[in-house]
């Protein structure tokens, strides 16, 4: 995918000067970079990348979360992703973690760190795609070695995956800490506060990790020189938004309006999860445009 998305960039046009402190300028550059054909057809490649990824990604994370923690656990707190999935996708996904739940447990043996380390290479294809949709993005030429690519690709896929891991042993403990906190408290909480705090958890807790890894991913992805964490929080609370609020609004159009299942029948659930993926992508483009026209304005200034 590196190929051709390097095509597809000298068929970009460099950012327009931006003069300092024109934000109404950088706001309407990061409106048109989401319409254009090339942020469309980018964040297509990595939905398509993403969807032959998933399944080894579950296996990855259902392994290695076995080894630690409950796997019965699993199961139950992917409800907090319901309401951001279609439920035809939402159904495939809890259906397939289900049989690897069912699996008997594993110890740390040769062959399943064989499977994790296969399931790893497998899913860093989609990270491989997303880095280079990213250099589209920023405007810059990937100019690291293979060795160099394909280690960044890695390294940021088994975060990506060790802060999942780590996501779903706090919403575990999530319940306990919570039931724990009103003990040193002077007065007890309010009738109802504690279930709604549970509630609210689940999607606080999604919701700050795809900041923090979106994050991560715009200072460490492009091939540049990378800048300081916070100068890449604008792009990432952005995509975070469109991402939560669109994929909310997705689910609710697929749920209420279309029917996947009449028109594509048995591949409804898989059309519907790669459209998902097309806006999980088309989200992370749009805030890395809005993070690239920020670094030009800033630059301009000195």
């Amino acid at each position: 995918m590196t190929d051709e998305i390097s095509g597809i960039m000298d068929d970009i046009s460099p950012l327009e000067p931006l003069r300092p402190a024109r934000y109404s300028q950088i706001l309407m550059h990061t409106f048109k970079a989401a319409i254009s054909a090339p942020t469309t057809l980018v964040a297509a490649g990595c939905a398509f990348y993403a969807t032959l990824g998933l399944f080894p990604a579950l296996s990855a994370i259902i392994s290695t979360y076995g080894l630690v923690f409950d796997l019965q656990d699993v199961a139950h707190q992917l409800n907090a992703l319901h309401r951001l999935l279609p439920e035809a996708a939402f159904t495939l996904i809890q259906s397939r973690i289900n049989l690897l739940v069912s699996a008997p447990s594993a110890s740390l043996t040769l062959r399943l760190i064989i499977s994790i380390l296969f399931a790893l290479w497998t899913t860093s294809t989609a990270t491989r795609g997303l880095l280079a949709a990213l250099n589209v993005a920023y405007r810059a030429k990937e100019k690291r070695n293979f060795l160099r690519f394909q280690a960044t690709a890695l390294c940021l896929t088994g975060g990506t995956l060790l802060g999942v891991i780590l996501s779903l042993a706090v919403l575990v403990a999530m319940p306990i800490i919570i039931d724990w906190i009103p003990v040193f408290l002077p007065v007890p909480p309010p009738a109802g506060s504690i279930e709604l705090a549970v509630k609210a958890g689940g999607p606080l807790i999604i919701t700050l990790f795809v900041m923090c890894a979106s994050t991560v991913l715009y200072t460490y992805g492009p091939c540049r020189k990378p800048t300081a964490l916070k100068q890449s929080v604008p792009g990432a609370f952005l995509a975070t938004l469109l991402w939560i609020t669109g994929s909310m609004a997705f689910s609710y159009y697929v749920g209420n309006i279309a029917n996947y299942g009449s028109t594509y029948g048995p591949l409804g659930a898989i059309v519907a999860l790669m459209m998902w993926f097309f806006l999980s992508a088309w989200s992370v483009m749009i805030g890395a445009e809005l993070n690239a026209a920020l670094e030009k304005n800033r630059s301009l200034k000195k």
